[in-house]
Order: structure tokens, then sequence, then C-alpha cells
């Protein structure tokens, strides 16, 4: 036999054996077998628990809530198959609806016989040892929690997250789309995408503005180079449009922006950037009118959309608005409501939006509505003289595209909300809303026989269902009382509303409470 030919009798019998074989008499050398693929288990079971809601249970909801006061902790538990190899670590992998500076920290949890739909705050599992931390979260994105030191088994294994922050959090539930997950094996995360690219929009002149990048320059005036920007950007994947310091006026004119997505507008501060226009037209002219955005934001500046008054000319429309954030914005001026995210249309949705720190004063609507919008946030906002509703969560009409929409699995907390025309808060036909540790006074000071916070169907045969109230505060101190009651759940096809505890109704003009729900619980004094 050659030597050739042993050589390649000996080079086949090494691939046969496969990369177990490291080597063969011939001298041919192969590598050893790659590391294993990392395996991906999803949340076979979770939910969260409410110190103010002790006896309630929230196993169906598609997200958690997650806060240091009222404590609310979430459970997850996973089912690690056998002979998995733990030794490259774990990590809890979440998906985050709410941006969040102190984020939530991981805990064992030895009991892992609790269940999804019998969980609740009083029979809560006890907390094992604290394992790794978030950091701060961005809303719409994954984050990854190192928990390797509290998975030391395959088979189920039970995980909590808390959060020191007296500031609430959400973060989506394995009913949501993007279901926790435990991460097991090679969880090296691949490299960031490179930064994206920014936009500085400053006044060059009497009307005329410049907007600036490393690789483009619009001059004009404010919307021809503030659409120019976003459109730059868009077709780059995103970026930032980032006001200076100033006084920035449209004249008449708005911005137009359709089908965004990981577009930030940005300014200086509230009253340090001032974005304003003024129009009487027989047509709607938001300083902002967006309509399909995901993952977009507005921060940090004031806004007065002036103008004679309309039913639907707004500071901030969102129409098709989802997953993205107003924070630090100040309104003084609209032609009707503040800030309105909009799902009636046909196929639309507006879900999964935060509304943070805003102050909202003098304008003729409501401060912040969702028109058929849900799982959304209003958090830490300060509302005053508005014409409206303070907060107002509603059903699509009857002869929208998706007729009798609801607005449900809102969460409206820790908010500050006085003399507003109509109902502080107000829950039109939606279901599971939280209301939580507000302080609404003196509403309904334009609309007669209004409520700090009421809860209503005004649509025949269209439920409100298992909707929360805790620890707000919802009174009158005015020497002529305008607010009739401090919570008013005003019709029989509200059901299960709960009334949890550190509620004080006192002090308004009819009394406290009123109810003519169905099945209301009630949990507190």
């Amino acid at each position: 036999m050659s030597a050739i030919m042993r050589r390649a009798i000996g080079l086949t019998f090494a691939v046969l054996l496969g990369p177990a074989v490291m080597s063969i008499g011939t001298g041919l050398s192969l590598p050893s077998a790659s590391a294993a693929e990392p395996v991906t288990v999803t949340a076979a079971a979770d939910s969260y628990v409410d110190a103010a809601l002790p006896t309630s249970n929230f196993g169906t909801r598609t997200s958690y809530l997650i806060d240091a006061s009222p404590q609310q902790i979430a459970y997850l538990r996973f089912d690690i198959p056998a002979a998995t190899d733990l030794t490259g670590g774990v990590k809890l992998r979440v998906f985050a609806q709410s941006t969040h500076t102190a984020g939530v920290t991981a805990y064992g949890v030895a009991d892992t016989a609790w269940t999804e739909t019998g969980i609740t705050y009083e029979n809560r599992p006890a907390l094992g040892p604290a394992s790794g931390k978030s950091g701060a979260l961005t809303a719409s994105t994954w984050k990854e929690i190192d928990v390797t030191s509290v998975v030391g088994s395959t088979g189920p294994v039970s995980l909590a997250l808390q959060t020191t922050s007296n500031t609430s959090l959400r973060i989506t539930s394995k009913e949501g789309a993007n279901k926790p997950q435990l991460v097991i094996g090679d969880t090296t995360p691949p490299p960031p995408p490179p930064p994206p690219g920014e936009f500085l929009v400053s006044p060059v002149g009497d009307g005329t503005y410049q907007a600036v990048s490393t690789t483009a320059t619009f001059t004009g005036t404010l919307k021809t180079v503030g659409q120019s920007a976003v459109a730059k950007l868009k077709a780059g994947g995103g970026g930032t449009v980032r006001f200076t310091s100033g006084d920035f006026d449209f004249g008449s004119e708005y911005f137009v922006l359709s089908n965004l997505t990981d577009i930030d507008f940005v300014g200086a501060g509230i009253d340090a950037t001032i974005i304003r226009n003024n129009s009487s037209a027989a047509a709607d002219t938001e300083p902002f009118s967006f309509t399909g955005t995901n993952r977009v934001k507005v921060r940090e500046m004031t806004i007065v959309a002036a103008g004679s008054a309309r039913t639907s000319s707004d500071a901030l429309d969102f129409d098709k608005g989802n997953n993205s954030l107003v924070e630090n914005v100040k309104i003084t001026g609209s032609r009707s409501r503040g800030i309105v995210f909009d799902g009636k249309d046909a196929g639309a949705t507006a879900e999964n939006n935060v509304v943070r720190g805003c102050q909202i004063s003098g304008i003729p609507g409501a401060a912040v509505q969702f028109l058929a919008s849900s799982r959304n946030t209003v958090a830490g906002c300060t509302i005053s003289g508005t014409g409206g509703p303070g907060i107002y969560a509603q059903q699509s009409s009857s002869t929208a595209a998706q007729p009798n929409k609801k607005s449900s699995d809102n969460t409206f907390s820790n908010n500050t909300i006085d003399q507003a025309g109509g109902d502080g808060v107000y829950i039109s036909n939606g279901d599971r809303n939280s209301i939580t540790n507000n302080t609404i006074t003196n509403s309904s000071d334009r609309v007669a026989s209004r409520d700090g916070i009421r809860i209503t169907s005004v649509v025949a045969g269209l439920t409100c269902d298992d909707n929360s109230v805790s620890g707000n505060t919802a009174t009158d101190n005015q020497a002529t009382k305008t607010q009739s009651y401090g919570l008013n759940i005003a019709s029989a096809l509200c059901n299960r509303t709960v009334v949890g505890s550190g509620n004080n109704f006192a002090g308004n003009r009819l009394g406290p409470i009123r109810d003519v729900g169905t099945a209301t619980v009630y949990q507190g004094p």
C-alpha cells in the first residue's frame, strides 16, 4: 500500500470517528467539540403580589408591577430540563416596559409549590438570598440579570424580582409577547450596535433654524429642518433630534411624523427648550403629530400649542403609538388635550407607553388620555387647571374601525391632580386598571357632578371589570366644594372593583364613596 493511500485511509478513519478523536497515527489533528449552545427556558409560571391588595392574584396579567411602596414583588418559576449543564452560568432575561433608574434585584425562592393563579401577597413565599441586579432599565429593551448563585440544580426553580425604589416599574410576563427566560450556558451578549446618529437643532436667525449632524446640515423653518433630520435618522435606523436651549416657534406649522422607530426628541430641560405654535385653523395642528410610533421618546422640554379650542388638536398626539416615552415635558397650552395615545383605527394598537414626570396645566381638555389604548403608565405627573379629566382611559366609539375597544391594564400612580375640569381620574369601560397613590383635589372645576376618581360604563352591555384603587387621597379643600365623591363606581356593569387600603376620600361635596358597582371588594379602611 502506498504512503498516499495509507494517509487517505487514516484521514477517512479520523473523520468517521468524529471530533472526539484528537489525533491519528498519520499525524492529523482534529479540533475538539465546540461548546454547547446556550439553553433557553421560558417561564412556566409567573405573577406579582401587591401589599395594597393582599388577597388579589395577578397571574393572568401580561406584565408585572414592581414597587417598594406599596410593596409589589414579581415571582417566576422555571422548569430546567434534567441533565442541563449549569456550569456556564445562568442569567434571567426580562423585557422592561419602563425606563427606571434603580431597576430590580433577583432573589432565590426555595418554595416552588406556589401557583400562578393562587399566589397573593398574603401567601407569598419567603425570599431567599439576593443574586444579581439589573441596573438601570430602559423601556422596550431586554435586560439580563446574573442568577447563577441562586440556581444550583435542574428541575423547578423559583425566583423573585424586587426594587428598592418607590417609583413603580413594569416588566413583561409570560402572558405577554416578550416572555421571561432563563439563559443557561454561554450567556455572552452580542456586541452592542453602533450608537445612533444625532442632529442638533438650534435657532440661527429670525424664524430660521439649523439641524446639524456629522453627515448633513439642514437650514430653514423649524418644520423643514426637523422633518428633514427625522427622515435622515429614519433611513439610518434611528437616532436623536436634540434641541438646544431657546424658543422654537413653528408659527402656524407643526411636525407631521409617520412610522417612526427609535427616534428621540430631546430638549435641554423644562422651560429651557420651549417649542410652540399658534393656529386657529379648522384642522388639527399638534406641534408633534405622530402616526405610527415604536420606541419614540419626547423628553426635557416645554410645549405650548396655542390657538382656538378644538375637540381634537392636542400638544402631543400619538396615533398608533407603542412603546413610547414622554418624560419631563411641561405643557401649558393646547387647543384640546395634552398627551393622547389613540389605538382605535383599523389594525391599530397603542400600548406599553409611559408618561412620567410631566407638568400639564391650563388646557381645555384632558391632560393625558388613552383612547382604545392599554398597558400604559402615567407616573409622577403634576396636573392642574384642565378643562377635562386629569387622566382619562376611554373606550373607542361604537362607530370606530375597532368599535368599543377598551383601554385596559393601565397603571396611574403617584400623580398630583388639582382642579381638573372633569374627574381627576376617569376610567370609562376599561378593565384591570390600577389607580395607586395619587393625590387628587378639587375636581369637577368646570363640569358639574364629577369626582376625584370615577369608574363607569357608558356603553350599554359593555363592562368595566377588575379595576383597583389603593393608597389615594381624593378630597376637596375648597370653601365651595365641587368634587362630588372621592370615588364613584358609577355603573352596575363595573364588576369586582377592588378598593384597597390607604385611601382617603373624606371631605368631598357629597361623600367619600358612591358605589353602584357589582361585587365590589373592600380590602382596607
